[in-house]
């Protein structure tokens, strides 16, 4: 009896304790255990849902062209793995801890960012800053953005879309800021809270 009244305590004193502690917050490099929250998260009936999703998307302030709005989307290593549950075929939780644990991983921006008519390419500047210090990419793909359109209609260039990857040690579990230049002048900052995002 003393036996079950100890765990009861000890049950409670644990869902304490994980109350307490950041449930949410950006994990570099990922555990084992880590590896498998994201795994049934990704695995869950449902998928990921589009709320989850939603908070690793943020609309860029100022910067549109019409209708078409500009944005950042970011991938950090616990959202790839909880991508890559939820689309593979006969994948167990220990498949991915085999594919990702003590491997490199990669924090991943995807921008797209509309902001002028006839928008010339390579023209906007991007910096990413976390605890006063630039954090520069380790690679940088760009592509000239046209708005989507029918096969008899073609519209001018509106902006680019640009992908980033960092090497995720190098980003850490505080504040991000990406700053955006465009070539008329324009400057607009998001602000990332990676405390409450994995």
């Amino acid at each position: 009896m003393r036996e079950a009244a100890w765990n009861a305590r000890l049950g409670v004193l644990m869902l304490a304790l994980s109350l307490a502690s950041p449930a949410n917050a950006y994990d570099s490099p990922l555990t084992s255990a880590s590896i498998r929250d994201a795994y049934f998260l990704g695995r869950r009936a449902g998928g990921l849902g589009e709320r989850f999703l939603a908070d690793y998307r943020q609309s860029i302030p100022g910067l549109h062209v019409g209708e078409y709005t500009s944005f950042v989307q970011i991938e950090t290593p616990f959202v790839q793995v909880a991508l890559r549950s939820s689309r593979a075929l006969n994948y167990s939780a220990q498949d991915a801890v085999r594919e990702f644990l003590d491997k490199p991983a990669v924090f991943r921006l995807h921008m797209e960012v509309c902001y002028m008519p006839d928008a010339p390419p390579d023209a906007i500047k991007v910096k990413l800053v976390q605890n006063k210090k630039e954090i520069p990419p380790d690679s940088e793909k760009r592509a000239t953005f046209y708005p989507p359109t029918d096969a008899y209609t073609s519209l001018p260039a509106i902006g680019e879309s640009i992908d980033l990857e960092i090497r995720s040690e190098k980003i850490e579990s505080s504040g991000l800021t990406i700053q955006v230049d465009t070539p008329d002048g324009r400057r607009t900052n998001v602000n990332l809270d990676l405390q409450i995002l994995r």
